[in-house]
């Protein structure tokens, strides 16, 4: 029997002992529980790099700054904005990778890219005891940690935005923004087959693949044939402008004329 599901169909044991073939709903948790998970792969200005991360609704309406570096109503925000819609849970994988993260005499971003350059912090006395000091984080403007009454850097927790250097100096600052962050390489049909391979264990009603490349659409295909047919894991992928000829593919054929989001962008909605 393949790992995770499939199907014992002839009788090719050797060893001595009973053998029972079970044949149930495979990867019942997305077949029988509610529907609304999704997996997608994006190229992103923040996240973390080489794993799958969840994003709930309610996190992504609340907290997208954490996730993907923009708030919930920002434009870059849209296409997300449109996916959950009717969605409770994403498996994302953010497929560019590389990039540098920000940094700052005080700390480094938590996570590569550009939007880690939006980041401030600010340090001053503590009012009440002047040999201590109170640090503030900043993100795009909007205060997301504050931490009061530490000596050194070393005193301080680490939080969703930055990471503590506690070897440095800590000094009073009114701002000292971070630095030197970039989003790294595009996605590369590697990125995407090393996206797909950490699917395998999550479970989930359908796929969406953004590529415009006609060979990295017919990796999702055959992907979803693969695991559908010989693992039993029953979801649907949607591609762009690519007639798949197969139940568990879905082609969207209408593309989108705007410059700021790919021509495959429907997929999201």
């Amino acid at each position: 029997m393949s790992y995770g599901g499939g199907t014992f169909l002839v009788q090719n044991k050797v060893l001595p002992g009973t053998y029972i073939n079970f044949v149930s709903v495979a990867k019942a948790s997305s077949e029988l529980s509610d529907r609304g998970y999704a997996a997608l792969g994006l190229e992103l200005d923040w996240g973390p790099d080489k794993q799958v991360f969840t994003v709930e609704q309610e996190d992504f309406q609340t907290d997208a700054q954490k996730y993907f570096g923009y708030d919930y109503t920002d434009p870059k925000m849209k296409g997300l904005r449109d996916l959950f819609l009717n969605l409770k849970t994403l498996y994302c994988y953010r497929l560019n990778s590389g990039g540098a993260k920000a940094l700052s005499d005080f700390c480094e971003a938590k996570y590569s890219g550009i939007c880690g350059n939006k980041i401030m912090i600010t340090i001053s006395a503590n009012v009440d005891d002047t040999a201590k000091f109170d640090v503030c984080t900043y993100f795009d403007g909007d205060l997301k940690d504050r931490q009061t009454g530490v000596k050194t850097l070393a005193d301080l927790d680490d939080n969703d935005y930055v990471r503590w250097i506690d070897t440095a100096n800590i000094a009073v600052t009114a701002g000292t923004y971070l630095s030197g962050g970039t989003n790294g390489t595009a996605a590369t049909g590697s990125t995407h087959s090393d996206f797909l391979a950490q699917l395998e264990s999550y479970s989930f009603n359908i796929l969406g693949c953004l590529s415009t490349d006609d060979t990295i659409k017919s990796l999702y295909l055959s992907y979803t044939k693969r695991m559908r047919d010989d693992v039993g894991a029953k979801f649907q992928c949607i591609g762009y402008n690519k007639s798949g000829n197969y139940e568990g593919w879905i082609n969207c054929t209408t593309g989108v004329k705007d410059a700021d989001f790919p021509e495959s962008a429907l997929i999201y909605w």
